[in-house]
């Protein structure tokens, strides 16, 4: 456990590092934007602004998966290293470029060309499509401990609709089969963004860290583990015993071979 000193220390160091986080991604909004709204001068460089759009889309999610890490730290030391935590946030950063993945599906084809001129939003672009994700994800994930469920929810929407809420600014929010909401105004989208991870962190927080049926899971697991362990290290005893016994028993007759 830390003392006080250290906590407060550890508390102020993870409020610092969020706020850095929380500037870079707001810059990073605010240049890509001004850059991809340069329509005039990019007309001969769309894959530079598709690709300019992607870095984007995975520059913000990796951001906001970060400040959720770090809101989920003040109520629990996951032990992480920083190393890990960078790998889990280049994940959820891939993740939501990956999306864009559902152009190239809904033209049939990998041409850049097709992909960017359906009639239509593809069927990832749709708040309804992280809905029917999240429920399959909770659905499968009911024996999983209350926050891991949560944080595997979490990442899909902080990665997802991070993404959707860039494109909504454009386009709005989509609901099929309802349809879009009008384009999202431009300071809203900022403010969205910005609260996007927290809202998530804290909505994780709401759940149990582990409920008594959980512990006692935990608990009876911990002893099976115990049990196969010692089980093991008998199994390996009476092996090396039986190895020893057998080379006492060849011994003399060798020595007799010897005399012989």
């Amino acid at each position: 456990m830390l003392g006080d000193d250290d906590e407060l220390h550890r508390l102020r160091r993870l409020r610092l590092l969020q706020c850095v986080l929380m500037v870079f991604m707001l810059l990073i909004c605010v240049s890509s934007d001004y850059f991809l709204f340069q329509h005039v001068y990019l007309l001969d460089y769309k894959l530079l602004r598709h690709f300019v759009d992607s870095l984007a889309h995975g520059s913000v999610a990796f951001c906001c998966w970060a400040v959720f890490l770090l809101q989920t730290e003040k109520f629990s030391e996951s032990g992480d290293s920083t190393l890990q935590l960078v790998r889990k946030c280049f994940l959820n950063g891939i993740t939501a470029s990956l999306l864009d993945i559902d152009h190239f599906i809904a033209a049939g084809a990998l041409n850049l060309a097709k992909a960017t001129h359906l009639h239509g939003r593809p069927f990832g672009h749709s708040v309804t499509f992280i809905i029917a994700v999240v429920w399959l994800v909770t659905r499968y994930s009911k024996k999983c401990q209350a926050r891991k469920r949560r944080n595997r929810v979490s990442f899909i929407v902080v990665a997802w609709l991070s993404h959707q809420l860039r494109d909504g600014m454009r386009r709005g929010l989509w609901f099929w089969p309802f349809g879009s909401t009008p384009p999202i105004n431009y300071f809203l989208y900022l403010f969205m963004e910005e609260s996007l991870p927290f809202i998530m962190a804290k909505w994780w927080s709401k759940a149990p860290a582990l409920t008594e049926m959980e512990k006692l899971e935990l608990a009876l697991q911990k002893v099976e583990e115990d049990m196969d362990g010692s089980d093991e290290e008998e199994n390996n005893n009476d092996q090396e015993g039986a190895r020893l016994l057998t080379m006492t028993t060849e011994r003399p007759s060798s020595s007799e071979n010897l005399i012989v």
